[in-house]
């Protein structure tokens, strides 16, 4: 049994996978940025501990966008668990060819999900991924990284409204039935949700353009499932991240 492991900057996603990629488990907390060695040792024991036991786990791998969190959690599970682990980089997927100016920038979290596509889906792909930021990925029939997009999430957004427009409400992230808004509160909703919808759905046509073919489009990101009945020419994949890292780690024991 493999433990997969995504840590970013809102959330920690753990899946535990059989050998035949069958989910098992699958848990979502919120990723702790303050008193780190004590709060991951005191979650490792609580949370992750019991899994070992449970599912019988031979090793884990973690894909991690949060600098300041990564070696401390890897270490922690490591030592707590006492199985191998391993870390989703460029240096674990040597061979996935990366077509940006510097390759090793690219970060765990665009890897894992570009593996999980292209290991369920035709190439080309684009992977639009709804986390704290919202992040497009394109991979080119070659099986390539072409290239991505990085804009704010919606989170982020809503958090800016607040911020610089005090006067302004906190509003639930929920799609309204008009995009013309018949309050203050269904007008923010109505531009944060459907500006989000619209962005992916646009870039998503200009990547095709750019490819000049047609691209399987895959949403994943654990803010998708606020627009995923929106977004019609999108896959819906909660796990995709995990998937991925399933995929790479059976790829490194081989």
């Amino acid at each position: 049994m493999l433990l997969t492991i995504d840590i970013g900057n809102s959330n920690i996603v753990c899946v535990v996978y059989s050998d035949s990629k069958e989910k098992l488990y699958d848990a979502r907390y919120e990723t702790i940025k303050e008193d780190i060695k004590s709060a991951y040792n005191d979650f490792v024991l609580n949370q992750i501990l019991p899994l070992k036991e449970k599912y019988n786990l031979e090793a884990f791998i973690v894909s991690s966008v949060v600098p300041s969190v990564d070696q401390v959690f890897f270490d922690t599970v490591e030592m707590n668990l006492g199985i191998k682990g391993f870390k989703c980089n460029t240096e674990t997927v040597s061979e996935f060819e990366i077509l940006l100016t510097n390759p090793k920038e690219l970060g765990a979290d665009f890897i894992a999900t570009s593996y999980g596509a292209m290991c369920k889906y035709n190439t080309p792909i684009i992977v639009a991924d709804l986390g704290s930021a919202t992040k497009l990925s394109a991979i080119n029939s070659k099986g390539q990284f072409a290239g991505g997009i990085i804009m704010p999430g919606l989170r982020i957004s809503q958090d800016a409204l607040n911020r610089f427009i005090p006067h302004l409400p906190t509003i639930p992230l929920d799609i309204p039935k008009s995009v013309l808004g018949i309050d203050t509160i269904t007008a923010m909703q109505a531009g944060l949700m459907f500006s989000t919808i619209d962005s992916i759905t646009g870039i998503a046509q200009r990547i095709e353009n750019e490819f000049n073919e047609k691209c399987t489009r895959i949403l994943t990101g654990g803010l998708s499932v606020l627009i995923k009945d929106h977004t019609e020419s999108f896959i819906y994949e909660p796990f995709l991240l995990n998937e991925g890292l399933f995929e790479i780690y059976k790829k490194i024991v081989k």
